[in-house]
C-alpha cells in the first residue's frame, strides 16, 4: 500500500515538473518567434556579405566555395534562391570541368528538388552521376539524397500500393549511405538512428543514438532540431506523451533559432496542441500560423499544400473549441448574472446595514466625546480637589501652628502670672509694699508682652494669609501703598485690618488686643480707608479678602 502510495505521489511530482519545464520551454519558443524578424535581419547580412564577396572574387575556386556557402544558408530558408544558386554554382562547376563541386552541387540541386516535390526528376537528376567516380563523402551524400527522395515520395503517395515499394527503395539507399559515413562526422549518432529506426527496426537502440546525438550537436543547429524530431517520434510510439511533447517543442525553437523555414516541427506541435489541449488553441493556432507564413515565404509549393491540407481539420476542431467555449461562456454568463443580482441584494443589505452601523458608529463617538469631555472634568475636578486637599492639610498645619502659639502665650501668660503671684506674697511678707507697687506700675513688663503679642500675631496671622499684604495694596491707590519692613511682620495699618478681616470691628476690640486708645485706633482706620481706591466699600473689601487661595476659591 505504502509503495504504491509512494508511486502516486512520484508521478504527481514528475507530472508537476514535466509541465512546468514544457511552459518554461514555450515560452522560450515565444519569445525565438517574437524576435524573428531581427534574426531574419542578421541573416540577410550574411547573406549579403557572402554575395559581395561573391561578386569581388576572381578566382573560380573560391567562388564555387563561396556558393557553397550561399546554398546552405539558403537551404531551408529560401527555395527559389538556394535553387537559383545552386544552378549558377552547377554551370560554374561544369565551365571549370571541376567534378567534384558539380557532383555536389547535383547532389544539393537533387535534395532541393525532392523537398518541392519533384521526385522523379530528382531522381533522373542524381542518377544522372556515376556514383562509383564520387569519394567517400561525396559518396554518403549521393544515397543519402536517394534515401530522401524515396523517403519524401514515400510520404507523399501515403497508399498501400506505392508507399511500400518507395520506403523499402530508401531503406536500401540508406544501408549503402551508412557503408560510406565516417564515425568521426557530426552527424553520425543520428543517422545511426536512422538506421536502426527504417532498416534494423530497432526504436531502443535508435533511442540511444538519438539522445547522443541532441547532447552533441549545437542547440541552434539544423541537425539539433532534427534530432529532437527523430527523438520526439521515437518516444511516441512508446507512447510516451511527456517526452514527444518535449522534444517536439525543443526541435520547433531550434527550427527557430536556426530559421529553417522548411520545418515540419512546428505544424506538428500546433497540431498536437489542438489535438490534447483544448484550453490552449490561440497558441495552437499562432503556431499554424508561423508554420503557413514560413511555407509562404521559403516558397516550396509542396509544403504550402501539405499544410494548406492540415487547416481544414485544425479549423474544423478550432471551431468546435469556440462552440464549446461560447456555450461554456453562456453558462458563465448566466451563472455570473445569477451572483451578480444576489451580490448586489447583498451589497444593498450591506449597504443599509453600514448606514445603521454608520450612525451607532456617529452616535457611539459624540457619546465617547461627551464621555471624554466629562472625563476631562472629572480630571480637572479631581486636580482641584486634590490642590484643595493638599490646601486643608496646609490650612490644618497651620492651625496647629496657630493653636501651638496660642497655648505657648497661655503658658508664658500662666507662669508670668504665677511669678507675680510668688512675688507679690513674697513682697507682702518681707512689708515690701511699695517696691511691690513700683514693680506692678512699670511699663517695662506691658511693653514686653506687647511685643510677644504682636510678633506672634503677624506670624500666625501671614501663615494663615500668605497673601493679606498683596491683596490689601490692590484696595489702595498706587501711591499709597503699604510696605513691610520684613517678612512675617506687619504695620500697624495692616494689623488693625487684619483684625477686622478675622470679624473683630470695633474700635475698642482692637485697641485692647494692639495696646492702643480706641481714638488712636479709629484715626488709623480713617486714615487708611481715605487712601483707598474705594473708601465707602473698602472695609468690606477687606472682609472679602484672601478668599482665593492659589487660584482656587474656597469651598
Amino acid at each position: 500500500m505504502s509503495k504504491a502510495f509512494l508511486i502516486i505521489i512520484f508521478s504527481l511530482f514528475s507530472y508537476c515538473v514535466s509541465a512546468q519545464q514544457k511552459e518554461g520551454l514555450l515560452r522560450q519558443l515565444d519569445s525565438v518567434l517574437t524576435h524573428r524578424q531581427q534574426a531574419m535581419a542578421e541573416k540577410e547580412k550574411r547573406i549579403s556579405y557572402l554575395k559581395t564577396n561573391l561578386s569581388r572574387e576572381h578566382n573560380s575556386k573560391t567562388q564555387l566555395n563561396i556558393y557553397s556557402q550561399i546554398y546552405d544558408e539558403y537551404y531551408v530558408y529560401q527555395f527559389d534562391s538556394a535553387h537559383v544558386y545552386v544552378n549558377r554554382a552547377i554551370e560554374l562547376a561544369q565551365r571549370l570541368n571541376d567534378q567534384y563541386y558539380y557532383s555536389l552541387f547535383v547532389i544539393r540541386k537533387a535534395q532541393l528538388m525532392a523537398i518541392g516535390g519533384l521526385y522523379f526528376e530528382a531522381r533522373n537528376l542524381i542518377e544522372s552521376i556515376n556514383s562509383k567516380t564520387l569519394d567517400e563523402n561525396l559518396q554518403f551524400d549521393y544515397y543519402l539524397c536517394l534515401f530522401r527522395i524515396y523517403s519524401y515520395w514515400s510520404d507523399y503517395c501515403n497508399d498501400k500500393e506505392y508507399k511500400p515499394v518507395y520506403r523499402c527503395a530508401a531503406n536500401g539507399y540508406l544501408s549503402t549511405a551508412i557503408v560510406h559515413l565516417n564515425k568521426n562526422n557530426e552527424a553520425y549518432d543520428y543517422f545511426m538512428g536512422e538506421f536502426y529506426v527504417y532498416v534494423n527496426f530497432d526504436p531502443k537502440t535508435a533511442r540511444k543514438y538519438y539522445l547522443s546525438a541532441v547532447k552533441t550537436c549545437p542547440k541552434n543547429s539544423r541537425l539539433y532540431a532534427m534530432a529532437c524530431f527523430a527523438l520526439a517520434g521515437n518516444y511516441r510510439n512508446d507512447n510516451d506523451e511527456q517526452q514527444y511533447e518535449k522534444y517536439l517543442i525543443l526541435s520547433a525553437l531550434s527550427d527557430a533559432q536556426n530559421l529553417t523555414m522548411e520545418n515540419f516541427s512546428l505544424q506538428m506541435l500546433a497540431s498536437y496542441i489542438f489535438e490534447t489541449d483544448e484550453s490552449n488553441i490561440e497558441h495552437a493556432q499562432n503556431y499554424i500560423n508561423q508554420s503557413l507564413a514560413d511555407a509562404k515565404f521559403y516558397n516550396s509549393k509542396l509544403r504550402i499544400i501539405e499544410i494548406s491540407e492540415r487547416l481544414p481539420g485544425i479549423i474544423s476542431k478550432y471551431d468546435e473549441a469556440v462552440k464549446s467555449r461560447n456555450s461554456l461562456q453562456k453558462l458563465v454568463i448566466i451563472s455570473v448574472s445569477i451572483l451578480l443580482i444576489i451580490l448586489l441584494g447583498a451589497l444593498v443589505f450591506i449597504f443599509k446595514q453600514n448606514s445603521k452601523l454608520t450612525a451607532r458608529r456617529k452616535e457611539l463617538s459624540k457619546r465617547n466625546m461627551q464621555l471624554s469631555e466629562l472625563n476631562e472634568q472629572q480630571k480637572m475636578l479631581n486636580r482641584q480637589l486634590n490642590t484643595l486637599n493638599e490646601r486643608l492639610v496646609d490650612t490644618n498645619k497651620k492651625r496647629e501652628g496657630l493653636a501651638k502659639i496660642y497655648i505657648d502665650l497661655c503658658a508664658k501668660y500662666i507662669n508670668r502670672l504665677k511669678n507675680q503671684k510668688t512675688l507679690v506674697q513674697r513682697k507682702i511678707k518681707a512689708n515690701q509694699v511699695n517696691e511691690l507697687l513700683t514693680l506692678i506700675t512699670s511699663s517695662k513688663f506691658s511693653e514686653e508682652d506687647a511685643v510677644t503679642f504682636l510678633n506672634r500675631f503677624d506670624k500666625a496671622f501671614l501663615d494663615l494669609y500668605p497673601t493679606f499684604v498683596e491683596e490689601f495694596n490692590s484696595l489702595l491707590k498706587p501711591e499709597e501703598q503699604i510696605e513691610v519692613k520684613a517678612s512675617n511682620t506687619m504695620t500697624t495699618e495692616l494689623r488693625i485690618f487684619a483684625l477686622i478681616r478675622l470679624g473683630v470691628s470695633e474700635s475698642s476690640e482692637i485697641a485692647d488686643l494692639l495696646f492702643y486708645s480706641p481714638q488712636t485706633i479709629y484715626n488709623y482706620r480713617s486714615n487708611t480707608k481715605n487712601r483707598a481706591i474705594d473708601r465707602d466699600n473698602f472695609e468690606n473689601d477687606v472682609m472679602n479678602l484672601c478668599t482665593v487661595i492659589r487660584g482656587i476659591d474656597v469651598v
